[in-house]
């Protein structure tokens, strides 16, 4: 007669095939090693960020407007920076007696993350819009090949509303979007989040999960 999944797993135990102290030893080395691997990955963004914050900072100065490429470099830089400080609380975290505690606090430091970024991204990514549009429409980058900025492209009648030197039809048009933005940035924070981080955070509320189902 074949034998039940259950009484494998008695008879495993029995035989001392398994034991408490290999499993939390299994346990221990799962827990670090996708915690690790969370932490590669953070880190490899933030650096990121500060390099895209630095790239974009040069190339709108060298396009001529140097105000916005330094705000929109800041930006990026500042995320960084966010990121950065909740690297730190991340690192004071540290396995201990147990890795289930282990992996709750890093549970509760993953969801306050979240918390807080949605909140920064909800300012930040129309920021982001209005600054890039803004750049966009006054550098000199395609004056080689319009001979002008597509600011004076296309803003031609002198019967125009300005703005700031941007008809005012247009920033209206500019803030609007970014109204519409900041409604959908957790939309887009979580598709982002789930796309660089997705993986791994499954694999660790997985694990998460059967410790919970154990104790």
């Amino acid at each position: 007669m074949e034998k039940s999944i259950e009484q494998i797993w008695k008879e495993g135990f029995d035989n001392q095939v398994f034991s408490t102290p290999k499993i939390k030893h299994l346990d221990d080395l799962q827990s670090v090693y996708f915690i690790d691997e969370f932490k590669r990955k953070y880190k490899t963004n933030i650096i990121l960020l500060f390099i895209t914050g630095v790239l974009v900072m040069v190339a709108f100065i060298i396009g001529g407007v140097p105000l916005l490429g330094i705000g929109i470099g800041l930006l990026f830089m500042l995320l960084a920076i966010f990121g950065q400080r909740a690297m730190h609380q991340l690192d004071r975290l540290n396995l201990g007696n147990s890795s289930y505690a282990y992996l709750k606090a890093f549970d509760q430091w993953f969801k306050e993350l979240l918390s807080f970024f949605a909140k920064v991204y909800r300012l930040w990514l129309p920021l982001l819009f209005i600054g890039f549009t803004l750049g966009i429409l006054q550098t000199n980058f395609f004056v080689p090949f319009i001979g002008e900025t597509l600011l004076e492209k296309f803003s031609t009648s002198s019967n125009l509303y300005m703005w700031g030197g941007v008809p005012l039809a247009w920033m209206l048009v500019i803030g609007l979007i970014a109204i519409v933005l900041s409604f959908l940035s957790n939309y887009f924070f979580q598709k982002e989040v789930q796309s660089i981080y997705g993986g791994t955070i499954n694999r660790i509320q997985r694990l998460l999960a059967e410790m919970e189902e154990l104790r």
